[in-house]
């Protein structure tokens, strides 16, 4: 840790910047989504097929960019000499479930659901002008979740032992988090709380495998990767002695790759 001393007033590495303007966007992913699985629904199953039908469960690891939030906690780490995680340290683990209709030999159409929370924290003793003082840090996402409408090309339908598929889909996502940064001891007691929440529009493409566990067995392992394009920026308040302005910039950026895999039941 690097001997510093610091001031514990105007120390928040939160800048003010405008905030940016709403767009038409999400309402244009949410009848797109509204579209396909009209649809899906209405077009009939795939004759040849006896189980149109899949329904594929997965784990999933990101790799979002977050550039924004990772420069802010190392603003912080180098105003206090501290060596807080950001998001490129930690696993970004998410649970997610696929349901697809065939409605072709080439195609798949259905609906996605994913879900996630996680947090990054830390603390460390460092001097301030009243004496070594506890500094806290933590974001924490309590709930991420989205709902795509999503398709699968199959450029190869007639095979069996490995089906590969071509990914894509648009949708909604939301999610809600809490930053806060607290420098303590028995003199001062400063902080910072930012709450940010909100709906995005979320689109993300890839390729991918299903590999049936037999050739009679309905049950299947899939396996994929795909990239994600997704951000959020919100001007939210700030509250707490060391907010910098009593609104700022609240920047969520889950763009960036993911690879996941499942175990399917096709019915």
């Amino acid at each position: 840790m690097k001997n510093m001393t610091v001031s514990t007033r105007g120390c928040s590495p939160l800048s003010r910047r405008p905030g940016r303007p709403r767009f038409l966007g999400p309402f244009v992913a949410g009848a797109a989504l509204v579209v396909i699985l009209g649809l899906a629904c209405a077009v009939p199953g795939y004759a040849a097929d006896p189980a149109p039908w899949y329904f594929t469960f997965y784990v999933q690891q990101s790799y979002p960019k977050q550039t924004v939030t990772n420069e802010q906690i190392q603003q912080i780490n180098g105003m206090f000499g501290t060596n807080f995680d950001d998001w490129s340290d930690v696993a970004n683990l998410s649970v997610g479930a696929q349901l697809f209709k065939r409605v072709s030999p080439y195609w798949k159409l259905g609906l996605q659901v994913d879900y996630s929370s996680g947090a990054i924290k830390g603390s460390a003793t460092v001097p301030t002008e009243a004496g070594p003082a506890e500094l806290a840090f933590e974001q924490r996402y309590n709930i991420y979740a989205d709902l795509y409408a999503v398709a699968h090309f199959l450029p190869c339908p007639s095979c069996t032992k490995v089906v590969p598929f071509i990914y894509g889909g648009m949708g909604m996502g939301y999610e809600k988090d809490r930053t806060t940064l607290t420098l303590s001891n028995q003199y001062i007691n400063e902080g910072l709380q930012v709450d940010n929440s909100g709906w995005f529009p979320t689109f993300s493409a890839g390729l991918g495998i299903d590999v049936p566990l037999s050739s009679k067995d309905r049950w299947y392992l899939e396996f994929g990767g795909a990239y994600v394009w997704a951000r959020m920026t919100n001007t939210v308040p700030a509250s707490g002695s060391l907010a910098p302005a009593p609104e700022v910039t609240a920047d969520t950026d889950f763009t960036g790759p993911n690879y996941w895999i499942g175990i399917g039941l096709k019915f």
